[in-house]
Order: structure tokens, then sequence, then C-alpha cells
């Protein structure tokens, strides 16, 4: 007798592990990037788009209020652990990124999602290796800044 199927509850269901997010870790700005899979070494990804509000009462709306979206910044934060050997590990647990600032902390991220690509200029914000009970891997944590307007196409 076959084993039936089981139909899956959520059929179009998209899984986060489906989201590609590569890091520009090339050293020498004159080169073309060096695009390294963050997949190996982090197991979650927090975005968020800090959102610039305008808000506003006016007399004819009665004392309520009005909202528009006037900008923003992607900010996501990255978590897993160390991992060496690990491209994208080593490039963030340099001690010059880890503790330089201004140039040394500039690259790009690559995020692809389905058909969906985007590029953008970013900051490597408070890049922590995390430490902790003995018997724990080490955990690597890095908050991504989005610099200006990303670059949106598709997958090639």
């Amino acid at each position: 007798m076959p084993i039936p199927t089981i139909p899956s509850p959520l059929p179009d269901l998209e899984i986060n592990n489906t989201i590609k997010a590569e890091l520009d870790t090339r050293v020498d700005a004159a080169v073309d990037p060096t695009w390294s899979d963050m997949g190996a070494c982090f197991k979650n990804i927090a975005p968020s788009l800090n959102e610039i509000l305008f808000q506003a009462s006016y007399y004819g709306d009665g004392g309520w209020g009005r909202t528009e979206v006037t900008g923003g910044q992607w900010i996501s934060t990255f978590t897993g652990e160390v991992m060496p050997g690990d491209t994208v590990s080593d490039y963030l647990t340099d001690p010059a990124r880890r503790y330089g600032f201004g140039t040394k902390r500039k690259t790009y991220i690559r995020l692809s999602r389905g058909n969906e690509q985007i590029i953008w200029a970013v900051t490597l914000a408070k890049i922590t290796m995390g430490m902790g009970d003995a018997t724990a891997p080490n955990s690597l944590i890095v908050e991504i800044h989005s610099n200006g307007q990303p670059s949106i196409g598709t997958v090639t």
C-alpha cells in the first residue's frame, strides 16, 4: 500500500533559510567586490526600517492627526557564532575592523530573496564577540546600518 502524502498546511510559506545575505569582504577598495556568504556563521537576522515620521494635526481634521513617512534607514542585527576560518567571521572579528572607525567599518551587503536582489552601502556597527558560558560557542553579533538608498534589482 502506498504511503499517502501529507498536505502542507501552508503551501506558500516562505522559509527564512531561502534568504541569502552576502557581505563584501574585500580589503582593497580598488578591486571588485568579494561577496562572501553570511549563512555559515549567522543564524538570525532581525531587520528594522527605522522610519522618519512627520506627524501633524490640522484644524480641519477635528484634532485627529496625520502621519507621513519622510525617510528611513535600514538597520539589521545579525546574530550567530564565531567560526574561525569562515571568511565573514574572520572579516568581522579582525581587530583592525572591530576596533577601527570610519572607512574600516564601511562595506556593502547583498541580500537575495526570491528573484529580488538588494545591494546596499553599509556601516558595520557594534561588532561584538559575546563570550559567555564555558561550554558554549562564542557568539558574534553585528548591526548593519544602511548608507543611503539601495540598488534594487533581480537575481542574475
